[in-house]
């Protein structure tokens, strides 16, 4: 199976779905992550706080944490990602060639602008895939008008879920941005609550259905 993970920035990835993605790698499926912008960001008061160069660096480390190699880094603006014919033209054309069966992307409600984009941008690109799913949302971004419905879960090992803190902790700039151990804790505590959710594991990932396909003539073979 080829899953494709999209995300906006370096990070937004590995904090949904990383555990999915490091079960996926372990069982030789094959795995793609698409991050869309250069992720480089100033403050307020244009004080640098992440060159592209740390970004991306960053997003390679972390992905090899999860056991994923194969990392495209775009290099749209990050805070000004388009939703336009290039942005969709471009995220097209990466799924097609990669042939993707599976689609994860960012929840069309997010409040995040860069997030939102993306999610629709890869919306549009995806229109032709049936297996499209949505990443739960962070705070800040996921404080929306719309609720996010947990509608599907991956469960997660103890194991798996020690790779991704590992792949997160690579993220060396945006753990001292968002409070280091405690940013961490909340995403554990959170996949916690997924895991008592679904019953049979003590971490789950959770992600909102665009479009899934079940063909029961494969599962009753």
């Amino acid at each position: 199976m080829n899953i494709i993970a999209i995300g906006a920035h370096a990070d937004d990835i590995e904090l949904a779905a990383g555990g999915l993605l490091a079960d996926a790698t372990q069982a030789k499926h094959k795995v793609k992550m698409v991050i869309v912008s250069n992720s480089a960001y100033t403050s307020f008061d244009g004080s640098v706080q992440r060159t592209k160069e740390q970004a991306s660096k960053e997003a390679r480390t972390a992905a090899k944490k999860l056991g994923v190699t194969d990392v495209n880094i775009l290099d749209f603006p990050t805070k000004n990602i388009p939703y336009n014919s290039t942005s969709v033209e471009t995220i097209d054309s990466i799924v097609s060639q990669f042939e993707a069966d599976v689609v994860l992307t960012h929840w069309p409600h997010d409040t995040h602008q860069d997030h939102r984009r993306v999610s629709l941008a890869t919306i549009s690109a995806c229109r032709y895939l049936n297996n499209i799913l949505f990443y739960e949302p962070i705070k800040p971004s996921g404080r929306s008008y719309q609720g996010f419905h947990a509608q599907a879960y991956h469960p997660v090992s103890e194991p798996t879920m020690q790779k991704k803190i590992a792949s997160l902790k690579a993220h060396a700039s945006q753990y001292k941005k968002y409070g280091e151990a405690e940013w961490i804790d909340a995403i554990v505590a959170r996949n916690r609550l997924h895991g008592f959710e679904l019953g049979t594991s003590k971490y789950a990932e959770a992600f909102e259905i665009m479009r899934w396909t079940l063909d029961f003539r494969k599962a009753l073979l």
